[in-house]
């Protein structure tokens, strides 16, 4: 457990500020680099080599995912800040929620789609645009989740006593509070699970499937991993039969195979000769 990675006089740096901005920096970089490749095969190469069409949509959605992440982490922390509503909008204590960032990052690029629309229609739709985001969101969460593993959070709960298969999955780490224990794996499993969706929508990307069809893939994939994950993690509130954030992976999984079946009929239009 490394929480802290640098401490010089009043100057501190936190393991996870580092991982979350290199995860940051990280995807943006992914997310530009396959706008110079996988939108040209659409012919859309001379709107996106430019560098700040890019940059202007990630600035936008990373605006929105911090604002929405935070509005659902106090949310679902409501019966805390509703006593200290000054503390709200205070981010140097942490309590950033991974599914209001995503869906205020969406928000966010929707609404900014919409509006450099109106003034260029020859800019990428926002199924395009989210097909580019999505293998630099997997990249991304990896390095986020290599900075819960440092700093303990996202932990999971005691594992002693349990058989394979998922004793497998049990190690000795750290709780958020430095405690020792054998607990499942939650952190590694997410890192890996994120590494495999990365290296998986980048290969897929490269046969230029259906508009929308790889952050389909991407939403559900995560969702379901994040669903299954939270049974064995020790921090969750229990909500009606499941954890607070497992409804959410639940909508998030209904609104990735909605997304999947609109990318289908979509192409299925087109390819008859009209208009999706």
């Amino acid at each position: 457990m490394y929480p802290i990675l640098l401490r010089a006089g009043p100057l501190t740096l936190y393991s996870y500020t580092v991982a979350l901005v290199a995860g940051i920096a990280l995807g943006t970089w992914a997310t530009y680099a396959r706008a110079q490749n996988a939108l040209a095969r659409a012919g859309a190469r001379a709107r996106l080599s430019d560098a700040g069409i890019v940059l202007d949509a990630g600035f936008w959605a990373l605006l929105g995912g911090i604002l929405g992440a935070r509005v659902a982490y106090v949310a679902a922390n409501w019966a805390y800040y509703v006593d200290h509503l000054g503390k709200a909008a205070n981010l140097s204590e942490g309590g950033l929620a991974w599914h209001g960032a995503l869906a205020g990052g969406a928000a966010a690029l929707a609404l900014w789609t919409y509006a450099r629309r109106r003034s260029d229609p020859s800019l990428p739709g926002l199924r395009m645009l989210l097909d580019v985001a999505a293998p630099g969101l997997a990249l991304g969460g990896a390095l986020g989740w290599l900075g819960a593993l440092l700093t303990g959070s996202a932990y999971g709960a005691e594992a002693a006593g349990f058989a394979p298969p998922l004793a497998w999955l049990a190690a000795r780490l750290p709780d958020i509070y430095g405690v020792v224990a054998l607990r499942f794996m939650t952190q590694p499993a997410m890192i890996v699970t994120c590494l495999a969706l990365w290296g998986g929508l980048s290969a897929l990307g490269r046969r230029t499937p259906r508009p929308g069809l790889l952050f389909a893939l991407y939403l559900g994939g995560y969702a379901l991993a994040d669903w299954l994950l939270w049974w064995l993690r020790g921090d969750g509130t229990w909500r009606r039969g499941l954890w607070l954030w497992q409804w959410a992976a639940l909508l998030e999984f209904c609104v990735a195979i909605g997304l999947g079946v609109y990318a289908r009929l979509s192409s299925l239009v087109r390819s008859d000769g009209g208009s999706p």
